[in-house]
């Protein structure tokens, strides 16, 4: 399995769980943690055809062989993940389609590094936004799409998306659903000088 791939498959089930609080997206994402954090978990046949995986005898296990990047990959995922899990604890208040609770939603998941994941949950509210916020969402999902770019080396793409983003930012003023518009277009102009991450 590809990287890229990997990447999907946490972030699919991820988002399903904070839009839609899914629990059995999540008992997925718990599994695959734990065999990752511990190389093994009792498994009764779930998750046997997630490729890192390998099912045996009642134990879901990580394959062996696996190449050290994508075993860095794999920790650096479930790290990550189980601190957002934890931090948002068994009672939070799934997105559904409230723009305000998944921009709420998105600002954490920036806040942990899970720029694409910031992206797949974004960009559902953002294809079903026809008025004054769409260009607000939109830049939003880019800041993500460029600090995921970052991380993977991808100077010019960072460069050129968060100047996009100061654009599609240009006509908001104010605070919008918790974010001051004018710092955040500050910390966007800075970012492009010293790639620090913004809060938004």
């Amino acid at each position: 399995m590809e990287l890229f791939e990997l990447r999907n498959w946490f972030a699919h089930r991820l988002c399903e769980y904070l839009r839609e609080k899914d629990e059995e997206a999540l008992k997925e994402l718990l599994l695959a943690i734990e065999v990752v954090e511990n190389g093994e978990a009792q498994a009764e046949g779930a998750l046997e055809d997630f490729s890192p995986f390998e099912f045996k005898d009642g134990t879901l296990r990580l394959k062996e062989g696996l190449d050290p990047f994508t075993m860095e990959y794999l920790k650096e995922k479930a790290r990550r993940y189980r601190e957002l899990l934890c931090e948002i604890g068994e009672d939070f208040k799934p997105a559904y389609e409230d723009k305000e609770r998944n921009i709420e939603l998105s600002r954490l998941l920036f806040s942990k590094g899970l720029y694409f994941e910031l992206h797949e949950l974004l960009e559902e509210i953002w294809a079903g936004e026809f008025g004054k916020d769409r260009e607000l969402l939109q830049a939003l999902i880019q800041i993500g799409v460029a600090y995921y770019h970052l991380n993977n080396f991808n100077q010019r793409g960072f460069e050129l998306l968060i100047q996009n983003a100061i654009e599609l930012l240009e006509p908001y003023q104010g605070t919008l659903y918790g974010i001051n518009v004018e710092r955040l277009k500050d910390e966007l102009k800075e970012a492009l000088k010293s790639q620090k991450p913004v809060s938004f």
